[in-house]
């Protein structure tokens, strides 16, 4: 599928949506940009999902409370790569002034990938941490019950060529896997979803929790992830969250000159990413690092021009550019 036709389809469906005219190019290239990585999920699939929430916006988003580093944001139910650029701002403010912006956001629409939020903090020269909850979608290796969010974490260190970047959700798969297995009836990754008596699934309708990655060490990762984007800010955690608009997101830009590296922050960083690029696997490969799969993914979809898309999700891309946000 040619990049520049996606474009222009995604580009009629936020003007159908009501997307103010000098933020469409910018929601069209955050969406992109996920599907450009490679991850599906979260590029056009999640576009034309969240497209139909466009007209719902509000107005902009508010701080609505802040003391010191720390501030609090209602997004007013903004777009969410628009409201997520927002809190971007607001974070890189407070590092600039307090050596660390810890931002909550809460009451917006959903973005895409996080990659981008964290690289944009890093572009400051600030270390980027970005993570959002979601409803009680995920379980523990083992378990039935779902108890925490999916709770992916992005994270950006600046250096001196491009910036290291890590995005990755706190389960197996993300739930955006499981929608689009249900919309498309096809099947889940093995091991990665459990039904509600927690045996693995690769049936979409019989799946009803993402599983955790890394057994009780991944729990713990996910659940302090919940902390940061939920009690932290007093955000609803857990089965509180019941709705888009209740799910917490967080934002944190911590400037190395306040922590006493005055000079040298991404010096030292580009030597660790390079002695990390001469390591080998026991077979004598390089060993992959993260971000790499999805970096070299965009630049050979930039190159050809086209990216591969599903028959079914550019379907529902023509009949959201066509203004039909209600059919999937």
């Amino acid at each position: 599928m040619a990049i520049g036709s996606l474009r222009g389809l995604m580009g009629e469906a936020c003007r159908a949506g009501s997307v103010p005219k000098d933020k469409v190019e910018f929601v069209v290239e955050h969406y992109l940009a996920g599907e450009l990585r490679g991850r599906g999920a979260h590029g056009i699939a999640k576009f034309c999902f969240e497209a139909q929430f466009f007209p719902q916006r509000e107005g902009c988003p508010q701080i609505v409370r802040e003391n010191g580093a720390l501030s609090v944001i209602d997004a007013r139910r903004e777009i969410g790569p628009i409201s997520a650029a927002y809190a971007v701002e607001v974070a890189v403010g407070k590092a600039a002034g307090f050596g660390a912006g810890i931002v909550g956001m809460i009451n917006t629409q959903r973005y895409g990938i996080l990659a981008q939020w964290s690289e944009r903090i890093a572009e400051h020269g600030y270390l980027g941490i970005v993570m959002n909850t979601s409803r009680a979608e995920a379980t523990i290796h083992g378990g039935r019950t779902p108890v925490l969010g999916v709770n992916p974490l992005s994270f950006a260190i600046p250096t001196l060529n491009e910036h290291f970047v890590a995005d990755m959700s706190t389960t197996l798969a993300p739930m955006g896997v499981l929608w689009e297995a249900r919309r498309t009836g096809g099947p889940l990754p093995h091991g990665c979803f459990v039904d509600d008596r927690g045996n693995p699934t690769a049936d979409a309708d019989a799946a009803t929790s993402a599983v955790v990655f890394g057994e009780h060490r991944g729990f713990a990762l996910s659940l302090l992830v919940q902390i940061l984007t939920g009690s932290l800010f007093a955000f609803p955690m857990g089965a509180e969250v019941d709705s888009t608009w209740s799910t917490g997101y967080t934002f944190l830009a911590l400037d190395p000159s306040f922590g006493g590296q005055v000079a040298g922050f991404p010096e030292r960083n580009t030597q660790l990413v390079d002695a990390m690029r001469s390591a080998v696997t026991r077979d004598g490969a390089a060993v992959r690092l993260p971000g790499q799969v999805s970096r070299e993914r965009a630049d050979r979809a930039l190159a050809t021009g086209t990216v591969e898309l599903d028959d079914t999700v550019y379907r529902r891309l023509q009949a959201r550019a066509a203004g039909d946000f209600a059919c999937d």
